[in-house]
């Protein structure tokens, strides 16, 4: 399902035209095929295509369009830099990037100013439900997306609540083992006895879950501690 940043009033009601798109993608094959797949719905029309971000931003079609659907992969001026020119250019265009890559570029995209990103696999009724969404001011999502945004949703939440937990002296501590050094070298740097060393490690291995020094560097760079 895709996911809506807007209200009830910020959304049109349907109208009989037909939603005008341009599409950006140097694959002449991708490009006929996705000029094709929107057509035959009957609510999108093409009114300018290029292969390049420069010959689209130069294309005076563009700023007539309600949607730009642009491909991440350009020759030249990549898909991330062409949505900036074209956001740029023409503020009220809105842009729904082509993906073959997953969610790699997906935040740079949406910094760029992208309304949208879109998988390339994605299906007929995804491809034309995306186009009409965005159109309608909501901002289009791959569905195959959704579960990776929850579960990276999650990671910075886990992540968070992590460092919550250790306190400053011990994340010292954790970044110091991580750097090799022995309890009575961390006890020296941190003004500390040895034995307080060994307790605070203690509660570092309680909050992480982890038994010993090397599980304990091993799970603070995965969760991006150190």
């Amino acid at each position: 399902m895709y996911q809506h940043d807007y209200t009830v009033a910020d959304t049109p009601q349907e109208s009989s035209q037909p939603i005008k798109v341009f599409l950006i993608e140097d694959h002449m094959v991708v490009r006929e095929g996705t000029r094709r797949l929107l057509e035959l719905d009957g609510q999108a029309t093409i009114i300018g295509e290029a292969s390049s971000g420069e010959d689209a931003i130069n294309d005076p079609a563009l700023g007539l369009a309600d949607v730009v659907m642009c491909d991440v992969m350009l020759p030249g001026m990549d898909g991330i830099e062409t949505t900036k020119g074209v956001m740029e250019k023409y503020p009220h265009v809105r842009v729904v990037m082509l993906s073959s890559f997953g969610d790699t570029h997906l935040g740079p995209a949406l910094e760029a100013g992208a309304a949208g990103y879109l998988l390339k696999r994605a299906s007929q009724e995804e491809l034309v439900r995306a186009v009409k969404d965005a159109a309608r001011g909501g901002s289009p999502l791959s569905p195959a997306l959704n579960a990776l945004l929850v579960d990276r949703y999650r990671q910075i939440q886990n992540q968070t609540t992590d460092n919550q937990n250790l306190s400053e002296r011990q994340s010292k501590v954790l970044q110091m083992v991580a750097a090799g050094e022995t309890t009575k070298a961390i006890a020296d740097n941190l003004f500390l006895s040895p034995a307080t060393v060994k307790r605070e490690l203690r509660h570092v291995f309680d909050v992480m879950g982890v038994s010993n020094r090397a599980h304990a560097v091993s799970e603070a760079q995965r969760r991006g501690l150190i």
